[in-house]
């Protein structure tokens, strides 16, 4: 098999990681511990993806001060064992290693802290499939997703133009737009098809297997 791009990006939660389990469970009891009442589940979801600070603020209507606390009582909860509350989808693996094996550069662009991003990778054994992890600053308020492809294709030596990043929600869609680079949308995620296939995205996989095609000819 031959490779479509140069560089293949992943994002991390709902495109490598089924994580929503203790993403959700920390954002619960940090939620409680600041005294705030708890959204529902559905409204909980729209934690995955868009930076933490930004979801406390957006989604549960916290001040930048509270929002700061919520950050904090999390990371306590997620790095005390959040982080494994969490699996790799079938298939993602075995899809990095054929990457790899055609000569795909690979690099993991996540929203998530570098520091934290890179202890959940190296957990379940992505960080030694991959070139380059390319996270968020630790406060979670960076330059947004499109910075991250970008530094993420500097390190990797690749144009953005010969990349393409696979995220499962619009914030991936729109941060490859943003950098210039190609867009395919992880459908099993936790962002909707519909999301996942405007703009100038090329589609949308029902799983990490159905990438194949759309990354290797």
């Amino acid at each position: 098999m031959r490779p479509l791009y140069d560089a293949v990006l992943f994002d991390l939660d709902g495109t490598l990681t089924k994580s929503h389990p203790g993403i959700l469970h920390c954002v619960e009891l940090s939620l409680q511990e600041l005294g705030k009442p708890v959204p529902p589940q559905e409204e909980l979801r729209r934690f995955i993806g868009p930076p933490l600070w930004f979801s406390y603020t957006r989604f549960c209507g916290l001040s930048p001060e509270e929002a700061d606390k919520g950050v904090e009582l999390y990371r306590r909860r997620y790095k005390g064992g959040g982080y494994l509350e969490c699996s790799v989808y079938p298939g993602a693996l075995a899809l990095l290693e054929e990457l790899r094996a055609a000569g795909c550069r690979l690099a993991v662009a996540t929203a998530k802290p570098a520091k934290m991003a890179r202890a959940v990778c190296e957990h379940f054994g992505i960080l030694e499939r991959v070139d380059f992890l390319s996270g968020n600053r630790e406060d979670e308020k960076g330059e947004g997703k499109a910075w991250l492809i970008e530094a993420a294709c500097k390190a990797l030596e690749v144009p953005v133009s010969r990349a393409v990043m696979i995220g499962d929600t619009k914030y991936d869609r729109e941060g490859a737009e943003g950098a210039g680079a190609a867009f395919v949308g992880a459908a099993y995620g936790y962002g909707s098809r519909e999301e996942l296939t405007a703009g100038r995205s090329l589609g949308a996989a029902g799983s990490p297997r159905e990438l194949r095609p759309f990354l290797l000819r």
